[in-house]
């Protein structure tokens, strides 16, 4: 299986797992909590599926740079960036949180320009302005688009917390990445390296539960909000894994691109299931498009 094929698999997943991550949020009122059940879930999961590939020895191949690195890469990703993006989508909604989100390339391209000493290319530049506007499209007034029954219990709303939240989110995702790619740059196994980075983080998730409130919260969460956060994990836990297969195989030039088509996939997923709870305005679909577009551009 290649790195193109890997990546697309790997945005489908995530669409797929924000889908039932929303289901999840609105059923609690700390939408973080949700992050235990989806992390926690994920090692088993990786550490069975090392077994079955014969690859368990691999485990303990890294070097400790390398081992800081992936360790790193799950803290921002999978504490920080998961935690941050459980929030946005209990505030926008799957769909105008993505959005958001997405902008995530433009803290790379800024990252590498004013760190790295890297040059501003002129498709970076175009790139840059498109994914922009996708977010700012969402700010219009109400427009038509999609036709849909909305479930009012659950309407989304633009709110500055979600906002901030979704893009705090896509800062954490848009620098994991690079970890993730020092990680694995001396031949790695990436079933290995997203098996430590989920490790990481559950260790760091796992201390926090020493205080006796968080604790109780997390054990008393409502039985269905549990079954949707750990489906949720589940299919994140195959997100990741095709997206470090992705990131092993394939440049981030071309791996990055095509995870980023998770806005698109999500809206087709969310007018399937969960279309009462979501933004199908004409804003929310352009917006969509364009950050895709502006990604696709940028690498």
């Amino acid at each position: 299986m290649n790195g193109s094929l890997l990546a697309l698999l790997s945005a489908f997943f995530f669409a797929a797992s924000m889908i039932c991550t929303r289901r999840g949020v609105v059923r609690i009122t700390d939408p973080a909590l949700g992050g235990y059940i989806s992390v926690f879930i994920a090692p088993p999961l990786f550490l069975l599926a090392a077994a079955v590939a014969s690859d368990l020895q691999s485990i303990t191949t890294f070097t400790w740079k390398e081992y800081a690195y992936l360790v790193l890469a799950g803290i921002i990703h999978f504490v920080l960036g998961r935690s941050s993006s459980y929030w946005s989508m209990k505030y926008l909604g799957a769909n105008m949180a993505s959005i958001f989100v997405a902008v995530n390339p433009v803290y790379t391209i800024l990252l590498g320009v004013f760190i790295l000493g890297e040059r501003m290319t002129g498709n970076a530049v175009l790139g840059t302005a498109l994914i922009v506007i996708g977010p700012a499209l969402l700010f219009w007034p109400e427009q038509k688009g999609i036709p849909q029954v909305p479930d009012h219990r659950y309407k989304p709303r633009l709110s500055r917390k979600g906002i901030i939240a979704a893009l705090f989110t896509g800062i954490c995702y848009g620098i994991s990445p690079l970890f993730i790619k020092w990680g694995l740059l001396q031949g790695g196994s990436a079933l290995a390296g997203t098996f430590i980075s989920y490790t990481g983080a559950s260790l760091v998730l796992s201390s926090t539960l020493i205080n006796h409130d968080r604790r109780e919260a997390v054990i008393n969460m409502e039985g269905r909000a549990i079954t949707w956060f750990a489906l949720s994990g589940f299919l994140v836990g195959l997100a990741q894994l095709c997206r470090y297969l992705a990131l092993k195989l394939s440049p981030i030039s071309i791996a990055g691109p095509l995870t980023a088509t998770i806005p698109i996939f999500l809206l087709l997923l969310s007018f399937m299931i969960n279309r009462s709870m979501e933004s199908f305005r004409l804003t929310v679909i352009l917006g969509a498009i364009l950050v895709v577009i502006g990604t696709v551009i940028v690498y």
